[in-house]
């Protein structure tokens, strides 16, 4: 992995909820009718989302507020490799599936063999999915000055 970080449930709630409270205040001083507000609205909707996700994940499914994930930034060559486990006829969602099995490290759904961790992470909430999909992404994500995860913030 290039990067990785690890965050509880929790660390991801509050994360999270800061940064929908982030756009509720941006959102606060905007016109409703402009594009900005309507980009503020529509990305409150996506963390508001994730968050939901991970309430399901800890209420229906069997996370606690404590349990760790570890996400991570895959090298060119664990994503080539991680290609050539998935099935040619995969779509985006499926492709989805297999990104996350590959770029969590750690976390109570992760097996020893990469098709172990893909049906796990087939039964998670697809909020959750997409919230890891988010993560491992934005750690990988290179900037000016160099990796620039570390100092964005769930509203950007």
């Amino acid at each position: 992995m290039l990067t990785t970080k690890t965050l509880t449930v929790d660390d991801a709630r509050t994360e999270l909820t800061e940064g929908i409270e982030a756009l509720e205040d941006a959102l606060d001083d905007l016109d409703e009718d402009t594009d900005k507000a309507a980009a503020l609205r529509d990305r409150k909707g996506t963390l508001t989302y994730w968050r939901n996700g991970l309430d399901w994940q800890t209420s229906e499914g069997d996370w606690t507020a404590d349990t760790e994930l570890t996400v991570g930034a895959m090298t060119a060559g664990e994503e080539a490799m991680m290609h050539r486990e998935v099935p040619e006829q995969a779509g985006q969602d499926e492709l989805r599936l297999w990104y996350v099995a590959a770029s969590v490290e750690a976390a109570p759904f992760v097996e020893d063999e990469l098709e172990e961790t893909f049906a796990n992470v087939a039964g998670l909430h697809p909020a959750v999915v997409k919230w890891l999909e988010a993560k491992a992404n934005g750690l990988g994500t290179a900037s000016d000055e160099g990796n620039g995860s570390s100092k964005s913030s769930p509203a950007t």
